[in-house]
């Protein structure tokens, strides 16, 4: 209600709402005209008029500004429009029936507006009608004032009705405004947050498909150099055959996540086949033993299959490059409605408490961020010196 309170106060000169106050002011100069003629038909009073010309002047004044006034000093606004009606009437008192019939009624209308409680509009409404009963005894005599106490409640009994339905309209108006203006608010943080999901993401993908290809690439180099120093050609040319199929695959992959097409394409892979050429992929290139137990796996969702295979890619990536371990274990079951994937290796290991502190190493973040993705754990176990366990559970549905 806050919010919307402020609000009200910063767009309450809207469009209509300038309209409107046109047309008040249009109303106020009618007034004004109609007690004029009234008056100089019956008796001219040139001083008087000339008084009230000027006090009707202040009187619209003050109601161009009632806006900033009334946030402030909404009483002193009242008391002295008040006052300008009770002066004008006996300046002009043959056309103070018009005064009294066209401004008391607008004055108390303006109250509804500004005024939240309905105490404090029963004050206004009860002063104006004590202000009209005053100024019609004193210019008109007690015997006229039953007929214009009834002329002045209808007139504004009708003008409040009317008041009572353009504020509901106004209202209804300015809620809309605000909640649009809300609803850009948060269209605008969630562009801000898609493009920062955005951007996660294709260096996520980089990451797990040119940076992965080529550390496999850079890898498959280093035993071709070995080899030719030990004069072994025929093992390099198979190394480098497989470095080009390789490469072709990395650029293959990449230009598949450039064009934004993974997920139409992995759609038709084989969760098993895949996990079985990458245990593949990494022996040829680091020539550590594999040891696995794989379970068939049941049809997995598009994500959660593309997730899984990037995660096992980037724990074997991890293995080769920093491990130097002599055997890995692979173990992927399937419990109840979980897929557990369990990587070992009897690497240096690390201290886990590292993770995230350097620049650079993304891999592990990775890792993180995928599983935290399609709603799966990870539990990571590494000490110096005594490998590397990883356990990651992914809920199947």
């Amino acid at each position: 209600m806050i919010k919307f309170n402020n609000f009200h106060n910063t767009t309450f000169l809207s469009d209509g709402l300038i309209l409107s106050r046109i047309a008040n002011i249009f109303w106020i100069l009618v007034a004004y005209v109609g007690a004029m003629v009234l008056q100089n038909i019956q008796k001219a009073l040139f001083i008087q008029s000339i008084v009230f010309t000027f006090i009707i002047a202040i009187y619209i004044l003050l109601y161009c500004f009632s806006h900033s006034l009334t946030n402030k000093r909404s009483w002193f606004y009242f008391i002295v429009q008040g006052s300008l009606i009770f002066i004008s009437s006996f300046l002009v008192p043959k056309g103070s029936p018009v005064i009294l019939l066209c401004l008391l009624p607008v004055l108390v209308a303006q109250s509804m507006t500004i005024f939240q409680k309905s105490i404090k509009i029963l004050i206004i409404f009860i002063a104006a009608y004590f202000l009209y009963g005053v100024v019609i005894w004193l210019n008109y005599g007690l015997q006229e004032l039953p007929i214009f106490i009834l002329v002045f409640f209808i007139n504004l009994t009708i003008v409040n009705f009317y008041s009572v339905i353009f504020n509901r309209q106004v209202q209804a108006r300015l809620r809309m405004e605000y909640y649009l203006q809300e609803l850009g608010t948060a269209h605008q943080k969630v562009e801000k947050l898609t493009l920062a999901n955005e951007r996660q993401r294709m260096a996520r993908d980089l990451h797990d498909t040119l940076a992965q290809g080529l550390a496999g690439l850079i890898m498959q180099l280093e035993a071709v150099d070995a080899h030719l120093k030990k004069g072994n050609t025929n093992r390099s040319q198979e190394i480098i055959h497989q470095s080009m199929i390789r490469a072709r695959e990395t650029l293959r992959n990449a230009r598949t996540v450039i064009d934004d097409l993974r997920t139409q394409s992995i759609e038709k892979t084989d969760f098993n086949c895949e996990v079985y050429g990458k245990i593949k992929e990494f022996t040829e290139a680091t020539s550590i033993k594999v040891d696995h137990d794989i379970d068939p796996i049941p049809e997995l969702s598009t994500l959660k299959m593309e997730h899984s295979l990037y995660m096992i890619s980037e724990c074997l990536t991890n293995i080769a490059k920093h491990a130097q371990a002599q055997r890995v274990n692979i173990m992927i079951k399937k419990m109840n409605k979980y897929l557990i994937m369990k990587i070992e290796d009897d690497g240096v290991g690390y201290k886990t408490n590292t993770i995230g502190k350097y620049s650079g190493n993304y891999g592990l973040l990775g890792l993180n961020e995928r599983v935290r993705l399609i709603g799966g754990k990870i539990e990571i176990h590494s000490f110096p010196c005594s490998g590397t366990k990883i356990s990651i559970t992914v809920p199947i549905l």
